[in-house]
């Protein structure tokens, strides 16, 4: 399965061909090539979103029919991104080998850890009624990882069965479409199974390789994204089999295929400004490790976007 492209937020966009070409041997791609929309679009669906509604609009059922449709609308397309400038730590021995670029990397890697630090303490921070008082939003490693399994294996569960149902529960709308495509194109009389055989590395993995939040934008009442990348080491197993007349599963000898892999799953969910609730979390996609080649162009591109945003400010 192809790798799910990358694209940012505002003007970022321009960003996703060069992001998206990141290769990593060892990370199984998930998700079918597709484009996303810009986020201009997103940003005018959000400032619709939250525009006050005339008088006649309060009193009429419809109306507020038709804007929790479109609230629900742009949360669906407000988590089809990966962030640009995710930093997805490579395995070790990916990294490069003199010592030089080694520590140049490390300390790319330190800075941007810091910074996702940063950012996810002055969301807590601001989520405190009072001083005091105990933060409403809470970021939890343990409990997205948990998110993070429960996600993955429901989607390569379904995916394998044809359940497009779960896929589109599971699955961001820009990933599950592809997805429920593969399901619609297979013979109808291919069926497929899928098994989770054991968690592998366990000493390691699965680990949190990024955790980012994000408003949409600048707005203070703008829908927060929350966005973690789980890197996940597991044995899988798929086969095709036959349904026999006791209506138990027979494989087909010669399609068992089992795999030992590393994955790093993206998912992410919409956090409101107002409550601090999230909305479902989701899977956008999978990303390879970032290259330590490549990441210099990116970070290059990211600060000259930056540069072009606050100049046109």
């Amino acid at each position: 399965m192809a790798s799910v492209s990358r694209s940012g937020l505002g003007v970022r966009g321009v960003l996703s061909s060069q992001a998206s070409a990141r290769i990593s041997p060892r990370v199984v791609r998930v998700a079918p090539t597709c484009s996303f929309s810009t986020s201009a679009a997103l940003a005018r669906s959000v400032r619709r979103a939250n525009r006050a509604p005339a008088r006649d609009e309060i009193r009429s059922p419809s109306a507020q029919i038709a804007q929790q449709k479109l609230n629900q609308k742009v949360t669906s397309n407000a988590i089809n991104v990966i962030f640009p400038g995710t930093f997805v730590r490579p395995p070790w021995d990916q990294w490069p080998k003199d010592f030089s670029s080694r520590f140049a990397f490390f300390r790319t890697w330190v800075t941007v850890k810091a910074r996702e630090a940063a950012t996810k303490f002055a969301m807590v921070h601001s989520s405190r009624p009072r001083f005091f008082k105990r933060a409403a939003l809470k970021t939890s490693n343990p409990l997205a990882i948990l998110t993070a399994k429960g996600l993955h294996r429901s989607m390569m569960e379904a995916l394998a069965s044809g359940d497009k149902d779960t896929i589109r529960k599971v699955c961001a709308s820009k990933l599950a479409l592809p997805l429920q495509a593969t399901i619609d194109n297979r013979p109808k009389d291919k069926l497929m199974a899928w098994e989770l055989v054991e968690y592998t590395k366990t000493w390691f993995y699965p680990t949190v390789l990024s955790h980012k939040l994000s408003p949409i934008e600048k707005s203070k009442d703008a829908p927060i994204i929350e966005q973690v990348v789980v890197a996940i080491s597991s044995k899988q197993r798929r086969y095709q089999y036959v349904l026999g007349a006791d209506g138990e599963r027979k494989k087909l000898a010669g399609t068992e295929k089992e795999m030992d892999i590393i994955e790093n799953i993206v998912i992410g969910c919409v956090v409101d400004p107002h409550t601090w609730q999230r909305d479902e979390w989701r899977i956008v996609g999978s990303m390879k490790a970032t290259d330590p080649n490549e990441w210099k162009e990116e970070e290059r591109l990211v600060k000259m976007v930056e540069h072009s945003e606050a100049m046109k400010r």
